[in-house]
């Protein structure tokens, strides 16, 4: 079997290995683009419109509504994700335990944002008749729920920079 080369230590040893390699990659890709490709859809498309078309009130329950449906995504894009994640750390190390807490904290965040913001901000809206916008700028409702807004937002902006570093760590580690 002269010159014929030597599997190298840790190489995959059939087409089976790399047929389960693929369908992982292409399940990892899908469950980005479905978590992600969600929170940026509601921030820059959903959100704008339904507040450029609808009364500040509907326009709020509509996004509130839809956030609230994230949370599902990312329970499960983000749970499959961490999963797959640490099941690498053995093999790959550092760089799979980075992705694991990115992951983590993408999750955590959004269960902050939908489990310590979100429920602040609905009790205000329940109080007020009308739209927020409308209560004088002094209001200590309008404070306070301007600045669970900015909270939630910022929030928001965690969950899609730790996914993205993920899923860039996930490009990164196939070179």
């Amino acid at each position: 079997m002269a010159g014929m080369p030597i599997r190298q230590r840790g190489a995959p040893l059939g087409s089976q290995r790399r047929w389960g390699d693929a369908i992982a990659a292409i399940l990892e890709v899908f469950l980005y683009i479905a978590w992600l490709g969600s929170l940026v859809g509601i921030a820059f498309v959903a959100a704008p419109a339904a507040f450029a078309h609808a009364p500040a009130q509907q326009a709020g329950a509509i996004v509130g509504a839809s956030l609230r449906a994230t949370t599902w995504f990312a329970w499960v894009c983000g749970g499959v994700l961490l999963l797959i994640w640490l099941f690498r750390i053995p093999r790959e190390g550092r760089t799979a335990l980075a992705g694991a807490l990115l992951i983590a904290v993408a999750i955590g965040a959004t269960d902050y944002a939908r489990w310590s913001i979100a429920p602040k901000m609905d009790a205000i809206v329940a109080q007020v008749d009308g739209a927020i916008s409308a209560l004088p700028a002094g209001d200590a409702r309008r404070a306070t729920f301007d600045a669970l807004h900015r909270r939630s937002t910022q929030t928001y902006g965690v969950v899609l920079v730790c996914g993205f570093l993920a899923a860039a760590l996930t490009a990164a580690r196939r070179r």
